[in-house]
């Protein structure tokens, strides 16, 4: 028994499927089937059920899978303490909501680029909602930005807190006069796509009916929302610190609004992954990240709790 074995067990609980976990692993299904079979001979015991459409866990395998996750575990943070950085390679795909992209993924490259040159990184920008989908997929290794319903599955780590402002074009009529919220819906508004959580925010924090009775616009790229801010075309909520040349240029202006819109909180959530210390090594690098990425803005447009 060595960790290769245990590692298999580990995904062959999850993904329930030889040929999946032939897949994740590389290697061929007949041998994942030599590994299992191995073990079971070695403990005495039946660690999984076979049948002709589905792998389970025994209540032995069950038992067996909780111990073999804390020894992989502790492997992994074995090797990650005594092995050089520069030792470290592989490829980590990474999903990331664009403010995230803007804020902290230059920081993060950098980190990986000076310490941890042999690290590849695949990265997908996408509304949150996508990227939590491929994460439960296992299509990512990582995403940062926003999580669902909180379950034993995900490991979560907090990155920061960004302010969320009423933002418009330079020639919208307020002369910086504070407005009410339920003044705004007699603009056109430019939502976030419907069914995401910035959606959900956005429902919540304006007048009920709001969105049956006025004129909204829905877009699912920070891109595009800003180009039609800009283009006069609607108001609509963002970071301020993803729009700075906008708003250094007087292009883009935040709006005197009395009740503050909720701050955001992000977030970088993964899977456990039995073969790769890639995704807790890329949290722990954009936790530090967004504390430096923080410590240059006043704490009503980035901080870290």
């Amino acid at each position: 028994m060595n960790i290769r074995f245990l590692e298999t067990v580990l995904w062959l609980a999850e993904l329930r499927s030889f040929r999946a976990t032939a897949d994740r692993m590389n290697i061929t299904p007949a041998a994942i089937s030599n590994r299992i079979s191995a073990m079971e001979q070695e403990l005495g015991i039946r660690l999984f059920e076979r049948d002709t459409r589905d792998v389970r866990l025994t209540n032995e395998g069950r038992s067996f899978v909780s111990g073999a996750r804390d020894i992989v575990d502790r492997y992994n943070r074995l090797v990650s303490d005594i092995a050089p950085p520069e030792s470290m390679e592989g490829v980590v795909r990474i999903g990331l909501i664009p403010s995230m992209a803007l804020a902290i993924l230059p920081g993060i490259m950098e980190t990986l680029q000076q310490r941890y040159p042999r690290i590849r990184v695949s990265v997908t920008t996408d509304s949150s909602q996508t990227i939590l989908s491929k994460l439960d997929k296992r299509e990512l290794d990582i995403i940062l930005g926003f999580h669902g319903p909180q379950t034993e599955r995900y490991r979560i780590v907090d990155l920061c807190t960004l302010g969320m402002f009423w933002i418009a074009n330079q020639a919208f009529p307020n002369d910086d006069a504070p407005i009410d919220r339920s003044e705004l819906p007699l603009h056109p508004i430019i939502s976030y796509e419907v069914g995401t959580q910035a959606y959900t925010r956005l429902v919540d924090y304006l007048p009920p009916h709001c969105f049956d009775e006025n004129v909204v616009h829905f877009s699912n790229s920070l891109a595009t929302t800003i180009s039609m801010v800009t283009a006069g075309i609607g108001i609509s909520v963002l970071p301020p610190i993803v729009i700075q040349n906008e708003l250094r240029l007087g292009t883009l202006k935040v709006l005197n609004v009395r009740q503050s819109f909720p701050p955001s909180d992000y977030f970088a959530v993964y899977l456990e992954n039995p073969s790769s210390r890639l995704s807790p090594l890329i949290a722990s690098i954009a936790s530090n990240t967004a504390a430096q990425f923080c410590a240059l803005y006043d704490n009503a447009l980035a901080f870290q709790r």
